[in-house]
C-alpha cells in the first residue's frame, strides 16, 4: 500500500513568509510591520523600539471588521500577529473577540427582515 505525502509548497522568495504568500492582507500587514522598522531604525531607535512603531503599523494595516471577506482577513492577520509574537496574546484576545462579534452583526444581515401580516 503506497501512501501519498503532501507537502506545503515553498514561498515563492527565501524570506517569504508561507502566510503571505497564502493571504494578501497578511502580505499587506507584513509589509507595512517591515517597511515601519526599517524607518524606525534608520531613525537610529534599537530593536524594541522600532518593533513597538512597527507593530502599531501591522495594526493599522489590518482589514476593517466590516463584510465576511475583510473579517476573515483580520482574522488571519490576527492569528499571524501572535504566531510571529507581534501582538502579546491579551491584544490578540481582544482582537478576535472584536472579530467575532463584527461576525455576528453580518450574519443577521443576510436574512431579510420579517415583514408582519
Amino acid at each position: 500500500m503506497s501512501e501519498a505525502i503532501q507537502t506545503i509548497p515553498a514561498p515563492s522568495e527565501a524570506n517569504e513568509p508561507i502566510a503571505a504568500s497564502a493571504n494578501p492582507a497578511v502580505a499587506r500587514c507584513l509589509d507595512a510591520w517591515e517597511r515601519a522598522n526599517k524607518a524606525e531604525r534608520a531613525k537610529g531607535k534599537n530593536r524594541s523600539e522600532a518593533s513597538i512603531e512597527a507593530d502599531r503599523a501591522y495594526l493599522r494595516a489590518m482589514p476593517p471588521l466590516s463584510g465576511q471577506e475583510n473579517i476573515r482577513d483580520f482574522i488571519a492577520c490576527v492569528a499571524h500577529a501572535m504566531i510571529v509574537h507581534i501582538f502579546p496574546d491579551h491584544t490578540a484576545t481582544k482582537l478576535l473577540y472584536a472579530a467575532q462579534v463584527a461576525h455576528t452583526t453580518t450574519r443577521g444581515r443576510s436574512t431579510p427582515p420579517k415583514t408582519a401580516v
